[in-house]
Parts: C-alpha cells; structure tokens; sequence
C-alpha cells in the first residue's frame, strides 16, 4: 500500500508541477491563470504534507502542516472566485472578495496554528484542541464548505451561460462543458469523503482501506484536470452592464436592465436593425457580438440588449440564430449549394459548431436539418 500511495504521490506532484510551470512562464497569463496556480500551489503543499505524514518526517511535516490543514477552506473561494475571473474583468478580484477567506483565517487562528504550536513544543497548548483537532465533526464542517462553495460555483457558471446569450451569436459549447463536468466530479468527490465520514462517526469503526489516500487520489485528478483545460480557457469577458444588472436584479427583478426608449425610439432602431440584417447579413460572421451589431446599427449595445431582451423578448443569441436558419433554408433551394453537406452549409451561414447549428435548427422548425433536407429536396 505504502508503494502505490509513493506512485500516487510522486506522479501526482510531477504532473502538477509541469502544469504550474506552464502556467508560470505563460505570455498570456492573466487573472484566470493567476487564480490557478495558487490552486495548483494548494494541491501541492497537500501532496507534500500526505507524503511527509506517510515517511514520518516529523519536522518537515509540522511546517507544511500549518499551510494545508485548512486548505479546503481556501480551495472552494478559489474555484468560485476562478470561474467568475473568466466572464468578469476585474484586476481587484480577489482582493474584493477576501471574505470568502475568512473561515480560513479563523480555522488557521484558532486551530491550525495552536496545533502546530503544541507539536513542537510537546505538549496541548489548550484543552479544546483534543476535542477538535481530528475529529470526523470538523472533517465535516470542511466538507460542507467546499459543498457550499460548489454550489455557489456551479450557480455562477449557470447564470454566466445565461449572460452569454445577451452578448454572443455563438460559442462552442465544448469551451464550457469541462467546467460542468468538474464542478459535477468535484460534488461527487466531497460526497465521497462526507459518506465515509457519517459512516466513521454512526457506526464507530474505521474502514479497511485507506480512504484518505482514495480522496487524495481524486483530487491530484481533478486537479490535473482543471489545470489541463485551465491553460487553454480563453477569457470571455461579458458586458459590464449586463454583470451589473444581475446584481440590480437581486434588489428589484423589474428594475433591471429595461432601458428607457420612447416609442420613435424603439420604432427606429427596430427599422435600422432590420435594415442591417436584410442587406449587410452581420449573422453570418461566427464571432459576431451584441457590441459590433450595435455599432453597425449606430447605438449602443445597452439600448440594443434592452430591445431584444425586454421589447422582442428573445436573447441575442437566439435572434442572431433565427436568421441563421433562415439563410441555411434559403441555401437549400439552391442548386449551387446542393453539393453542400448540412455542416458546411451551417459553416457559411455563421454556425460554428453541429451541435448549436441541430440545436437552434431543430428549435426553429421542430425538425432536424437531415430531415428538413430530406423534405425540400431539390428536384
């Protein structure tokens, strides 16, 4: 057991310090990147402390001892924190939210530190330290935080997809689902360690076999993970206003974002976005944005925003779409694109990827593109 925990360890920490080096000598480093390598540094610092635990050495342990026994109080704000940095500009991010980190200061304060303290000295600084330290009851209360915090995480990411709609045409869903898919893994793996330890404190046995190396073999993967897909994330930076009118929205739901037109405005710009999309065909640009369609049209992209989300009641995302499919359609009864396979004809058309392209499509016209295809053949 001690020699794969040893393989574990050692391929754990190589594999996390390529990634952190990566990271380090990065051109394009930015906030989101910044905000991984204190994770990654995290998980180290863990990996070192499991593994001087296993090898008894005692002095090295008591140190690095003092950086990890609240780390879980430190690694759920740091994920929620890492995803916000990837919609929402903000050089000051985590300095705005160093409350988040408190329960760590306390932790530390309070337990982490007088138990470090009474290690070199020999001997229990105060009585409540052997009631606390090491106890499944504290165990828990860190797996409920970093639950709270996947929580918090995953409600930041469904509301930022949301946003998303009011500002892009298009985005390739595969730049989002690893960050679903590890918010998913992460919640699994907590409830993992929770099991375990209501089953510890109910039944007042230990298990067989060793589950904290189990749990930490999980975590160097979700960790590799994240750091993986981290190097390759691209910033999506959204709006300002549309990131201010949700935190308006918490406050008063029909105070949002509903921007004051007059009628002769509202008229207006209806006519001019009209024009724009007949003649010049913006949507067929993949990258088009709720900003560049507003310039196109002379306005702004808050009077935009507010005629599409709250006069037509339709996304961004979702008009700039309706008119894809409008032109794939028209494509279709022309002979000169009959030689066009389905996802090439969607490439032309502004899609820029199948599952957005069947997606809207099949959303549009209730049927699929081969079936329509199949329908309206050319004869």
């Amino acid at each position: 057991m001690k020699l794969l925990a040893d393989f574990i360890l050692i391929t754990g920490f190589a594999i996390t310090s390529v990634i952190l080096f990566m990271l380090a000598i990065s051109k394009k480093r930015k906030t989101p990147q910044n905000i991984l390598m204190l994770f990654l540094s995290i998980t180290l610092i863990i990996i070192i402390t499991v593994a001087t635990s296993l090898h008894e050495l005692r002095n090295v342990f008591i140190f690095f001892n003092l950086l990890e026994d609240g780390a879980r109080f430190i690694l759920g704000p740091l994920l929620f924190i890492y995803i916000k940095s990837i919609f929402k500009k903000d050089k000051n991010l985590i300095k705005n939210h160093l409350l988040h980190f408190l329960p760590f200061i306390i932790y530390f304060g309070v337990i982490t530190l007088p138990i470090g303290i009474s290690r070199i000295l020999g001997k229990t600084l105060f009585d409540y330290l052997e009631l606390l330290h090491g106890t499944a009851y504290v165990a828990i209360i860190k797996d409920l935080y970093w639950l709270l915090y996947i929580f918090l995480s995953g409600r930041l990411f469904l509301m930022f997809k949301t946003k998303m709609k009011s500002n892009y045409s298009s985005f390739k869903k595969a730049n989002f689902d690893w960050i679903n898919k590890f918010l998913i893994s992460c919640l699994l793996v907590v409830l993992f360690d929770l099991v375990v330890v209501l089953y510890r404190i109910f039944f007042i046995k230990e298990i067989s076999w060793d589950v904290g190396l189990i749990s930490l073999c999980f975590l160097i993967l979700l960790t590799i993970y994240l750091g993986y897909h981290g190097l390759k994330q691209s910033t999506i930076y959204l709006p300002k206003f549309l990131l201010d009118n949700e935190e308006a929205s918490k406050k008063d739901k029909h105070q949002n974002i509903k921007f004051s037109l007059s009628r002769e405005e509202l008229e207006e710009l209806k006519s001019n976005l009209d024009d724009i999309l007949i003649y010049e065909k913006p949507y067929l640009q993949q990258e088009l944005t709720l900003s560049g369609l507003a310039e196109l049209i002379g306005t702004t992209d808050k009077k935009l925003s507010s005629l599409l989300n709250h006069h037509l009641n339709v996304s961004f995302y979702d008009f700039i779409n309706q008119y894809r499919v409008e032109e794939v359609k028209e494509k279709l009864k022309l002979e000169e694109y009959e030689k066009y396979s389905l996802l090439g004809l969607a490439y032309t058309c502004g899609f820029n990827s199948k599952s957005s392209f069947y997606r809207a499509f099949k959303k549009e016209t209730g049927i699929s593109p081969t079936a329509y295809k199949k329908e309206n053949s050319i004869e």
